[in-house]
This record gives C-alpha cells, structure tokens and sequence, in this order.
C-alpha cells in the first residue's frame, strides 16, 4: 500500500519587502484569492511574494480532505541574526480540498508577515524564516 503524501511545490514567500520606519506595525500578506503581495503602513513591496503550493498525492479518488495550518513559530529567524523579526500572524488556506480521480489535488496557502512596531528599525538584508505545519484529515 502506498501512503499518502504532500510535495511542496512553492513555499510561502513576502518577496522582498523593505520596511521604512518600525514606528507602527506594518503588514505584508499575500493574498490567498488572488495571489497578489500586498502592504501596509511603512511596508514598501520591492519584489511580490508568492502563495505556497503543495500537491497532495496517493489520496482515495474523490475524497474529501480537511485542512487547517498551524503557525508553530510566529516569530521569525533570520540567515544573519537581524536584530529585528518579523511575525507570521495569518495563514490563510482552504479549509477542504476534493481529490481527483488519480488520488491527487493542489492547495495553495496564503498569510500575512508583520512587523513589531516598536520602534526599533534593525530590519537588515537577508532572509527571514517561520515555521508551520499543515494538518490533513479525512
């Protein structure tokens, strides 16, 4: 028997984004609907995010999945030790899925990154990561 599975096609990505002053909470959010990067406040946009992708694989055909994200680590980690992180403070995903008839479908996530707002504008040029997990029942 072959066990069902997940492949991460494209993982969620705010693109490239610079934050102008860190004086109010700023947002980032890529939108599940449409795919579109959009910002807030003192958020500029330089490059688009991305939804995540994930094909779902070796599913009974035509079943119906639940689905939920859970943000396991809000605060994020950064390639070169920012003094400032931002938090993931959304996920956004479809909350069911149907199954093709070859056992498989594609679910797409969204979510919104923020900034602390505290004042303190340490922001530097790296990569930032969060962690996440997908919860699959059916």
């Amino acid at each position: 028997m072959v066990s069902a599975g997940v492949i991460i096609e494209n993982k969620l990505s705010f693109g490239t984004v610079v934050v102008t002053d860190n004086s109010t909470i700023s947002n980032v959010t890529v939108n599940l609907s449409d795919g579109k990067t959009l910002s807030t406040n003192k958020m500029l946009i330089l490059v688009p995010g991305q939804l995540a992708e994930f094909t779902l694989i070796n599913f009974t055909p035509y079943s119906l999945l639940n689905i939920s994200a859970n943000i396991l680590s809000s605060e994020t980690s950064s390639d070169t030790g920012s003094l400032s992180q931002f938090s993931l403070t959304n996920l956004t995903i479809e909350s069911t899925v149907t199954v093709d008839n070859s056992g498989m479908a594609t679910l797409f996530m969204g979510g919104t990154l923020s900034t602390s707002g505290n004042g303190t504008n340490s922001y530097i040029s790296t990569n930032y990561h969060s962690t996440y997990n997908i919860v699959i029942s059916y």
